[in-house]
């Protein structure tokens, strides 16, 4: 008899599980992150391999360039970019001039504020007012406060990087070799080739695109006069690796700093709209053409996990939502217990098509 699942015993896990991601978030973003760059780029170990190069020369070349690139994305943007978060509340502000049913909105919301806050201050000794100033921070310091804890996380994630690509194939081997039975050492494999295809095929097909858009939005933005369109260009191609809100707050940004320079209502409503044009046609008509139909994924399954991993891992979660999808699915679909919980991720007309030609039990 087929033994029932003990959903208290699963519940606890879950539970357990969702209290350390949170818990152990600076410790475990790199290990991941390191983790899916080992698999994506394990593929150009081997050529290398075949070419008779060492694996720690191209582990050492790979990360080399990885921060190398974002040494120059530092150097360059961050400036730029921690000047705009900072000048942004200020910028939000001004939308009050916004000579629309909105603005006289946020007007009257501004007012029931107040008058909120005045009634609360008056039932107390201290004024509110004097609680606002303490706790008002300033984004540049935050940001230099942070600092020390991401520099750290991207040291780790090279350093693990590294160490993982120049062990080449044998931490693969040892992973497979400590399995018991046979079938299972096929199934690890036929699992580590499939995640490595996969995000390989997502992650160098999906920066591809969001190059051509960020040069692209970056040229738009420059046709409308805004400030430093390299800047906006920079955003729209990272913010594009986040599904759905990525677009969304980089069209807002664009349209708020549009705003600013114009004085014009119009003007910011035409900015978003372009915006959004452009991610909508990458996104509905090359990303499809691009990116082969079998890695189509629910889009209700991948707006949860975006929301998911912002929630516990912030931004970088965003980023590295659909890589983690990606390698479940994978995992997933290779057993016959769990492979119709890989078929609900598939997105609509992937169906078996996601792993056509390799599912091992063919």
């Amino acid at each position: 008899m087929r033994q029932k699942p003990n959903w208290a015993q699963i519940g606890i896990f879950l539970s357990l599980a969702l209290f350390v991601l949170d818990w152990a978030s600076d410790f475990l973003i790199p290990i991941v992150a390191a983790i899916l760059g080992f698999l994506i780029m394990r593929p150009v170990e081997r050529s290398m391999s075949k070419l008779g190069i060492p694996s720690a020369i191209t582990a050492f070349l790979i990360c080399a360039v990885a921060g190398a690139g974002l040494t120059f994305a530092a150097w360059n943007f961050s400036h730029p970019i921690a000047q705009l978060a900072e000048d942004l509340p200020n910028m939000i502000n001004d939308l009050r001039r916004m000579p629309s049913a909105a603005a006289e909105t946020l007007d009257k919301l501004g007012e029931a504020a107040k008058a909120a806050e005045d009634a609360v201050a008056s039932a107390k000794d201290e004024p509110a007012m004097a609680v606002k100033v303490v706790e008002s921070t300033n984004f540049v310091s935050s940001l230099i406060a942070s600092a020390p804890v991401v520099l750290g996380q991207i040291v780790l994630t090279i350093v693990l990087m590294f160490f993982l690509i120049s062990s080449g194939s044998s931490f693969v081997r040892k992973l497979v070799e400590s399995l018991p039975r046979f079938s299972d050492k096929r199934a690890a494999v036929a699992m580590v080739q499939q995640v490595e295809q996969k995000l390989g095929q997502y992650l160098g097909g999906i920066t591809l695109i969001n190059l051509c858009l960020g040069i692209v939005i970056g040229a738009a933005m420059a046709a409308w006069g805004l400030p430093n369109p390299i800047m906006f260009a920079v955003i729209a191609f990272s913010l594009n690796f986040i599904p759905y809100i990525g677009a969304v707050f980089g069209a807002l940004l664009a349209s708020i700093v549009g705003f600013n320079v114009y004085d014009d209502a119009w003007t910011a409503i035409l900015i978003f709209a372009t915006y959004m044009a452009l991610t909508s046609i990458e996104g509905q008509f090359v990303t499809p053409h691009v990116i082969s139909n079998r890695l189509k994924l629910n889009p209700t399954v991948v707006f949860v996990a975006v929301a998911f991993f912002a929630w516990i891992w912030s931004v970088v979660g965003m980023v590295i939502a659909v890589p983690i999808l990606i390698t479940v699915k994978v995992i997933l679909d290779q057993t016959s217990s769990t492979r119709s919980v890989g078929l609900f991720l598939g997105g609509e007309g992937a169906g078996g098509n996601y792993l056509r030609g390799d599912d091992p039990d063919s």
